[in-house]
């Protein structure tokens, strides 16, 4: 038996759609004996077998186990009842309309008929019974699912229909250039108004075509209303009965199979003896992995070869055993949690560090011949940039120092991109905490989801320490510098959610205007010392500026390291700071005292 369950309203809309679509496949099947068949129908819409079988047994009221297999649970409850209420019934559990041959076919198992003898009887009662709506696409409803009121005033309308007069003045106010006697007048309101509840938008449209005027000619249709709606390619009706667009239905999918996730330890499952991987099981599951067109998870081969999912006790053993089968045959390569690959297919560009991010070295000279641009050891720099120098967001490519994990590991990433990285779509390992992510492989394969669903195949290189492909979401961000996303560990092996913020991160960020000017200072960077660049780049600070936004501009002038611009502003004389303040400042006057002779000493080697 399955726990009590609560859950959010979203996550009721999420699973209701996902149930409505398990249950068409498990009414045209009839039943379900083996969840595997089932999934397999599923599986194009993103449906696996753990989804299934976690929904299906934590939902009781729309799936029923009877006789050792799987039926809609409308099947029983509706023997014995009157023809009609057979049909609510059935309708009520789906929680959406429903194609009538599929209804015809649940009706007549249900009835213990023939479909060509419940035909009929259908077709009569859903023409004369004003609580059921056939759409002109053979979609059944039912009419309450709509607005449904007559000559009723106005309080009374929307009292009868559950509409407050607050939704109603909001969404006639959005809706008041809807001519309701047109044609294409609820495809223009949906336009302007879905996602919106679908009993509020036939409120606005009966307050005007079914005026209180006694003489008035009454021109709203309740069910003809609500069929129209149902017809439309682009609009959905979720089971919060509100009426969203069609790219919807990805995102309640991604969010019913997290839930699902979240629930399947409440389900209990038999008790079982891990399974043993034999070699012709082996031959199997290889040939399946080469053949797909991209990585496999051994979650997936557990359902398909096994009907094994996370929800089985003797799942952990069951992941092991067939993990350790697999890891051994060079044929396939592990790219990390459960995912494997045909050996040979993971990209050549991830093997290398690309050329812009290596640092570039100058030899310019001062009149005594000395380097311009110079090092130092610690003891050289000032307090502050001694610390400052472990930033994660001064750290980089090339230039970091690996910590140790935090004591405390958090779920979620806060991270910030910076432009070198927005252009060439990657991203630094140094900004995630040691231990957040697995260690082995050394090359992974990594999925990000975002929140509409949309998911992102991405590679991590341990050893190059750093993530590619990525160049696709990065340009969909108009920040350049300083966009600012997040990273969360979810239940999945080696997927994550990702999700932009609002804000830029206040010290990277670099408006699209400043790096213009970067960009043209970076021109003729060949010419200039890295301590010149500094001197432009600080020009454009008069009240002053933080390292972390020094370093990241003068990067974009020229690759610098955080240990060469802390050791400038430190050792040279026209670069300060004022006591308790972490910005920097530039005096012109000082730029001719140069280098702090007294700083010689603590010049790397």
């Amino acid at each position: 038996m399955a726990q009590t369950l609560t859950f959010k309203p979203e996550e009721l809309t999420a699973r209701s759609y996902v149930d409505r679509l398990i249950l068409e496949q498990l009414t045209e099947m009839e039943s379900a004996v083996k969840l595997g068949d089932l999934a397999d129908r599923l599986s194009k819409e993103g449906v696996g077998l753990a989804t299934v079988r976690s929904l299906l047994a934590s939902n009781p009221e729309r799936f029923a186990y009877h006789e050792r297999r799987w039926v809609p649970a409308a099947r029983i409850l509706g023997q014995g009842k009157p023809f009609s209420e057979t049909l609510a019934v059935l309708l009520r559990s789906f929680d959406g309309p429903i194609p009538l041959d599929l209804l015809i076919q649940e009706i007549a198992r249900i009835r213990r008929s023939s479909q060509d003898q419940i035909e009929p009887i259908i077709r009569r009662v859903l023409e004369t019974d004003r609580q059921f709506v056939i759409t002109g696409r053979n979609q059944i409803a039912l009419t309450d699912w709509g607005f449904n009121a007559t000559d009723e005033g106005l309080e009374r309308g929307l009292a009868l229909n559950h509409v407050s007069m607050e939704d109603f003045e909001a969404a006639k106010k959005k809706l008041a250039k809807i001519d309701w006697r047109a044609p294409d007048a609820i495809e223009e309101a949906l336009k302007l108004a879905a996602p919106i509840r679908i009993k509020v938008l036939g409120a606005v449209a009966w307050a005007t075509l079914n005026p209180p005027d006694p003489r008035a000619v009454l021109l709203y249709d309740a069910r003809a209303f609500l069929a129209h709606i149902l017809d439309s390619q682009e609009y959905i009706l979720g089971g919060d009965r509100v009426i969203h667009p069609t790219s919807d239905a990805k995102k309640w999918i991604t969010a019913a199979v997290k839930l699902a996730e979240r629930i399947a330890p409440t389900i209990d499952v038999e008790d079982a003896a891990p399974i043993e991987v034999k070699k012709d099981d082996i031959q199997r599951l290889v040939t399946r992995i080469v053949d797909a067109k991209g990585a496999t998870t051994t979650t997936r081969l557990l359902e398909e070869f096994y009907e094994i999912t996370p929800s089985n006790k003797t799942f952990p053993d069951d992941m092991t055993n067939i993990m350790t089968a697999l890891k051994t045959d060079n044929r396939v390569q592990w790219v990390g949690g459960d995912r494997l690959l045909k050996s040979g297919t993971v990209p050549e560009f991830i093997h290398t560090v690309p050329e812009p991010f290596h640092f570039v070295r100058t030899e310019f000279r001062n009149e005594e011949g000395d380097l311009v641009d110079v090092e130092m050891t610690d003891d050289g720099l000032s307090s502050t940039l001694r610390k400052l120098l472990a930033h994660p967001l001064a750290t980089d490519v090339l230039d970091e120092d690996v910590l140790p994990p935090p004591k405390t590991m958090p779920e979620t990433l806060r991270l910030v991109i910076k432009s070198i990285h927005r252009e060439l779509g990657t991203f630094p390992m140094c900004q995630i905490h040691t231990g957040w992510l697995d260690a082995e492989p050394r090359i992974q394969e990594m999925i990000w989801v975002d929140p509409t669903g949309r998911e992102q195949q991405v590679w991590l290189n341990q050893d190059t320490r750093l993530i590619y492909d990525l160049v696709d979401w990065w340009y969909e961000q108009p920040i350049e510098s300083g966009a600012v996303f997040t990273l969360t560990k979810t239940h999945r092996p080696n997927v994550y959610d990702f999700e932009w913020l609002d804000q830029p991160d206040p010290v990277i960020y670099i408006s699209t205007q400043r790096m213009e000017e970067l960009r043209t200072m970076g021109a003729d960077a060949e010419t200039k010392s890295t301590l010149q660049i500094l001197i432009e780049v600080m020009a454009h600070w008069p009240k002053g500026a933080d390292y972390l936004t020094l370093l990241a501009e003068v990067n974009v002038v020229r690759r610098s390291t955080r240990r060469l611009v802390a050791s400038i502003l430190s050792s040279y004389q026209c670069f300060y700071q004022r006591s308790g303040s972490p910005v920097w400042h530039f005096d012109p006057k000082k730029v001719d005292l140069g280098f702090d002779k007294t700083k010689k000493k603590f010049i790397k080697k």
